[in-house]
C-alpha cells in the first residue's frame, strides 16, 4: 500500500512539470537589444566605452549560435538544443571555447512590442536576467548615450 501512495505523490510531483516539446530557434527573431529600465520608463542606453549588449542569433546549415557583443569581451554560444517548456523557450548552450553547458531561457514579456527576456547563469554564477527589444522595434524607446569624459585629478571626485 505504501508504494501506492509513493507512486500517488511521484507522479502528482512530476505531472505537473509543463511538457518539453522541440523548438526551432529559427521562430525567433535574430536581433536583440537590451532596454534598461529608468524612473521615465525602458531606453536603450549606450555605456561610453562599450555600447549597449546584442544578442544575436546565426544559423548556418541545421547549426546554431547565440552571439552576446557590446559589452566588454564578446561571447559566442553553439546552441546544441532547444525545447520549449510552457511560454519559456530554453536554448541548451556550450562556450565556443569551453566545455560547460549554458542554458539561455527566451520569456515573451509583451509580443506586440517585440519584447522579451533573456536569462542565463554564467559559469562564475552571475545571472544574467534582462529586458531585449527586437533591433527593428528599438527606435521606439529612447536613445541615451553616456557621455565619455575622462578625469584623472583630484577634482574629479
Amino acid at each position: 500500500m505504501k508504494y501506492f501512495y509513493a507512486g500517488i505523490v511521484l507522479s502528482t510531483l512530476f505531472g505537473c512539470e509543463p511538457e518539453r516539446k522541440n523548438y526551432d530557434l529559427r521562430m525567433l527573431p535574430r536581433e536583440w537589444v537590451r532596454l534598461t529600465k529608468t524612473a521615465k520608463g525602458l531606453v536603450v542606453y549606450n555605456t561610453c566605452d562599450s555600447g549597449n549588449l546584442l544578442l544575436t542569433i546565426t544559423h548556418t546549415g541545421e547549426n546554431s549560435e547565440i552571439f552576446l557583443h557590446g559589452q566588454q569581451e564578446d561571447q559566442e554560444y553553439q546552441v546544441l538544443n532547444t525545447y520549449q517548456s510552457g511560454d519559456t523557450i530554453v536554448a541548451v548552450t556550450k562556450w565556443k571555447n569551453g566545455k560547460d553547458l549554458q542554458d539561455f531561457k527566451f520569456l515573451p514579456a509583451e509580443k506586440e512590442k517585440h519584447l522579451g527576456r533573456w536569462i542565463t547563469t554564467f559559469p562564475s554564477g552571475m545571472t544574467s536576467d534582462n529586458i531585449f527589444v527586437t533591433t527593428e522595434k528599438q527606435n521606439h524607446y529612447p536613445k541615451v548615450d553616456q557621455p565619455c569624459r575622462e578625469c584623472w585629478g583630484d577634482e574629479c571626485d
